[in-house]
């Protein structure tokens, strides 16, 4: 499976599983449905996908941080221009 698939079943997973909200999910998936566009930024996009498997709802509630947030999420989008 590339990159971009992994992505894209990774978003789904964790929208249907986990916590991550709908409403980020149309951007992820904008990414991961459109390799063509955004070919050339794989370490980004790994980042991403890094960002959304090991996303946290409460990643940022105590002194340390466990995982990802959506800020972290959002801060990868708008580095490849993906916004609202």
């Amino acid at each position: 499976m590339d990159l971009f698939a992994q992505l894209a079943a990774c978003v789904r997973q964790q929208n249907e599983e986990g916590d991550l909200p709908d409403f980020i999910v149309p951007l992820l998936l904008r990414v991961a449905e459109h390799p063509e566009v955004f070919a050339g930024r794989e370490e980004l996009i790994a980042e991403l996908l890094t960002r959304v498997e090991q996303y946290e709802t409460w990643s940022e509630l105590c002194c340390e941080k466990l995982g990802f947030s959506l800020e972290d999420i959002h801060r990868t989008l708008d580095r490849l221009k993906v916004r609202y």
